[in-house]
């Protein structure tokens, strides 16, 4: 046997060497997913003999792609690399490449990202007299025109199927928007797999082509796929048995990019003769954990029914914790935080706090602070976010692209060379017929009447891009601008974050380094400078970026999603919160929910803690908090619970009172003092019926129909019976 099959359970193994037919593997959470993907690769190159070439495996964010790359490398002990592991979009970067001509698009097509969308945006506005700075509606408009363009609508059927005028105007702004990228040989990130999924659909040749390229196939995290990823999933297979889907449909929680979880749940209904092989043994949580993860994402009906098992028979029990109002919930959690490290020996790195909504954080943030506790903020300023990144990014562009948006960068660099300046420089351009490249380089006679601080940087871009021409290395080409340029020399201290901007430019440049090398490596055709470029475009997703220093990490549920911690706190359990307001219009919505608590229980290793606020009024629940209808399809069984206790002030929640007051019991029934079916008063509502009787809360339908169905305290004297 093989040793990269050694130590493998028994499905584990038998998702390895099935390779003849369409197979779907159903993975639950922490059962080895990654282990059997990369082992896989393996097996296909050393037993079945398939050239590495010959393999694709994709999956949707460069950390796990990486994470692949180097499994394999450990696993071949170098012998052999698998080229195309990588995301969905690079692979369609891959395509666009070599089949560029067949969709009319430049051979040095540039990927815009989200800001240089948001400049586009801006600009259109103005021009369509649509320019509204005070709300700032360029990301909304960004996600309207990717979901028309995803949905396959075009811009004049958004125009006719919208009935609002700011939809109408919107519809307007997409159809310059259009025009504007195709003018501009641009692309955005929706486009690069739609001119992908464009060009297989309707050009067969092309399509063969690119199915004889491969002979095998993998997808991880299948789960989030969605209909145009599915589409090119097929055509590529071409019905053939060369296919391995990875996933879990418990994990389906990002419909809102498109995601199916219908996809991986009608699986065998698509590929004829497919398989399915369940991964049942958790390596990753203790059993208390998995007992109540089993059991409240039963109550969800649309998916896959597995119970996911562990041989880690012991585990602290799950606490859940009730708190008066966000403050206390805060407090609680840094108090708790402090007795982990103190008595229990874990790390500030060993605890995620997790929340449904970034708005979730601020308190927490603010009583880290208070308490000493070091914590870092996902989804915060990252690494590509540095000013030093995209002042050299910008600089690597202008030499190579010659774009405008580049040049609005670094001309804010260059010294004595103002916002003024800038804007003549750019109409002396636009009234030429030059970009800004060629009225630098070529026209020094124009930019002398201008500015006369424009030497330096000239003489960088000239020398640069015949090192670009030449198809210099990119560390090469770098050094020689930000030296020459005088820009390394000016570079501050530290950024506004207060991070070394030396280390973080250092650290780009062996990024570069390490881009050569690889390139030399497989012979790729094409201008180094461009891929670097285009695949950087491709990196600077948030998701991707994630350090681990001695710190307590706050994030979102949906940053936290593939990775673990031993020691997890899920908070902001409310009504109103989590589930969120919006979700319970609908059962697919309600579903998502709750695979995403689903995701959050299963991140935690050895101890998990799930708080919520009640009886506090606050305007994202319209009302006062409640538990959230999670805390109560929780087995009461397989969790303890800390009883929520009312202090009158902050020195009384600090006192001796807090710290032995807490008593941990299982959830006791009020007297609500009304019966279902009464009438009662509330102080904000008005007038409402009691439709259900619960513990600590009574059910409410209320008249005004502004404010629908809510949870009411008992305790709470808001309210009154009529």
């Amino acid at each position: 046997m093989h040793s990269f099959l050694e130590g493998l359970n028994d499905n584990q193994l038998e998702s390895i060497i099935t390779t003849d037919v369409p197979l779907r593997v159903i993975a639950g959470a922490g059962s080895g997913k990654t282990r059997v993907i990369t082992n896989k690769i393996a097996y296909l190159v050393e037993q079945e003999q398939i050239n590495p070439f010959k393999i694709l495996a994709v999956t949707f964010t460069n950390k796990a792609a990486n994470e692949m790359k180097n499994r394999i490398k450990k696993i071949s002990h170098n012998k052999y690399t698998i080229p195309h592991i990588m995301t969905f979009h690079a692979f369609c970067v891959r395509v666009l490449r070599e089949d560029y001509e067949l969709l009319n698009l430049k051979k040095d097509f540039v990927i815009i990202d989200t800001s240089e969308q948001e400049k586009i945006i801006r600009k259109l506005l103005k021009t369509l007299n649509l320019d509204d700075s005070k709300n700032k509606p360029e990301r909304k408009i960004i996600s309207k025109i990717s979901k028309w363009k995803s949905s396959f609508v075009t811009w004049d059927d958004a125009y006719e199927s919208s009935f609002n005028p700011t939809d109408k105007s919107y519809a307007k702004v997409y159809r310059d928007y259009e025009d504007y990228l195709k003018e501009n040989g641009y692309v955005d990130f929706d486009d690069l797999l739609l001119k992908v999924h464009a060009l297989l659909k309707y050009n067969i040749e092309t399509r063969k082509k690119w199915i004889n390229r491969f002979s095998y196939i993998l997808v991880d995290e299948f789960q989030d796929t969605n209909n145009v990823q599915y589409d090119l999933i097929k055509w590529l297979t071409d019905k053939r048995g060369c296919l391995t889907v990875v996933g879990d449909p418990d994990q389906t929680i990002y419909s809102w990019r498109g995601a199916k979880v219908n996809i991986i749940l009608n699986f065998e209904r698509e590929f004829q003769n497919a398989r399915t092989i369940l991964l049942d043994q958790n390596y990753r949580s203790t059993k208390p954990i998995l007992d109540l993860a089993n059991s409240f994402i039963q109550n969800n009906k649309n998916r896959e029914d597995k119970n996911i098992y562990t041989q880690k028979k012991e585990g602290e029990k799950v606490e859940v914790k009730e708190c008066a109002t966000k403050y206390f919930e805060a407090k609680y959690i840094a108090k708790k935080i402090e007795e982990l490290v103190k008595n229990h020996k874990y790390a500030y790195s060993d605890i995620f706090v997790l929340y449904r909504i970034n708005a979730w954080s601020v308190d927490f943030e603010k009583e880290f602070a208070n308490s000493k506790i070091p914590f870092q903020l996902v989804g915060g300023f990252q690494f590509r976010d540095r000013k030093v990144i995209k002042d050299v990014t910008a600089l690597l562009k202008a030499i190579a692209i010659k774009d405008n948006f580049s040049f609005e960068r670094v001309f804010s660099f260059v010294p004595k060379v103002g916002a003024v300046t800038a804007d003549r420089l750019f109409n002396c351009a636009e009234e030429n017929d030059l970009n800004m490249f060629e009225l630098l380089t070529q026209r020094e006679d124009l930019v002398a009447k201008i500015s006369k601080h424009l030497g330096e940087i000239t003489n960088v871009l000239r020398d640069c891009n015949q090192m670009f021409l030449d198809n210099k290395p990119v560390v090469e080409i770098a050094s020689y601008a930000i030296n020459k340029s005088g820009y390394k020399e000016r570079l501050d201290l530290k950024d506004k974050d207060g991070v070394d901007s030396s280390e973080n430019l250092n650290a780009y440049l062996d990024q570069m380094r390490r881009f050569d090398n690889d390139y030399e490596a497989n012979e790729s055709d094409g201008n180094r400078l461009i891929k670097f470029l285009q695949e950087e475009t491709l990196n600077m997703t948030s998701e991707d970026i994630f350090e681990t220093p001695n710190k307590v990490t706050l994030m979102t549920i949906h940053a936290a999603k593939g990775l673990e911690n031993k020691v997890i706190f899920i908070v902001g359990l409310s009504s109103d919160v989590f589930p969120s307001r919006m979700s319970m219009y609908s059962k697919e919505g309600l579903e998502e929910e709750r695979r995403t608590f689903y995701v959050a229980i299963t991140r935690a290793q050895e101890r998990l803690y799930i708080s919520y606020v009640s009886g506090e009024y606050s305007y994202l629940a319209n009302g006062e908090f409640g538990p959230s209808r999670f805390i109560n399809e929780l087995d009461p069984n397989l969790y303890s619970i800390e009883k929520s206790i009312f202090f009158h002030s902050s020195t009384e929640m600090s006192s001796k009172k807090y710290d032995s007051g807490v008593v941990e019991t299982v959830p006791q029934k009020l007297d609500a003092g009304v019966k279902t079916g009464e009438i009662i008063e509330h102080l904000m509502f008005g007038e409402g019926v009691v439709n259900k009787i619960m513990d600590k809360y009574i059910q409410v339908s209320f008249s005004n129909p502004a404010y629908g169905t809510k949870l009411i305290p008992i305790s709470s004297n808001s309210w009154n019976k009529k």
